[in-house]
């Protein structure tokens, strides 16, 4: 009678054994997934920075603009231990607001004071307006920036300016980066 009861717990450690690795496998194919796709989606733009080699000096700031689509989405939704803010802003993929837009996240990050200006932030030739902003004013950093502060907001633009496949300039004001929308 023993033996029956020792066997069932024997058989499912080792039915674990036998199966996580390949469920370690699986779960770095997501993340090996993930990364690719922030790779080819993720501009980084540098504001009023000088480059010395691979270095980008005195600038003003950053923008990591993120171009959300819907694998990027489903992706973000799959994983674990991604920055807050990422999984916050990708409840707005989908929303309303996107119907007919091309949806972007972005994180700025501020190194000296900086006025931020919505209508200098551009993707494909088309500048932002307030109305295309879609994540919550609070979260928006618009206005004077502290040096050392970081904000992460939502934006839309028309499908027109960012056409899968398409390559076009994204960025702020006269800083800006080539870039080709995923197909």
């Amino acid at each position: 009678m023993k033996r029956k009861y020792l066997l069932f717990p024997v058989l499912l450690l080792t039915l674990c054994i036998v199966l996580s690795p390949a469920l370690f496998k699986a779960e770095a194919a997501e993340q090996k997934d993930l990364n690719a796709l922030l790779e080819e989606r993720q501009i980084d733009c540098w504001v009023e920075g000088e480059v010395f080699g691979d270095l980008i000096l005195g600038s003003r700031g950053t923008i990591q603009f993120i171009y959300l689509d819907a694998k990027l989405s489903k992706a973000i939704s799959a994983e674990q231990g991604l920055a807050p803010w990422v999984d916050d802003l990708n409840q707005y993929y989908g929303s309303p607001e996107t119907k007919k837009k091309v949806l972007f996240i972005a994180n700025l990050e501020a190194n000296k004071p900086w006025t931020v200006e919505e209508k200098k932030i551009s993707v494909g030739g088309y500048n932002l307006t307030k109305k295309d902003v879609i994540s919550s004013s609070w979260k928006n950093p618009f206005g004077t920036v502290d040096a050392g502060t970081t904000w992460q907001f939502a934006f839309v633009v028309p499908q027109e300016y960012a056409r899968p496949g398409q390559e076009i300039m994204v960025g702020y004001g006269d800083d800006l980066v080539k870039w080709r929308v995923p197909k």
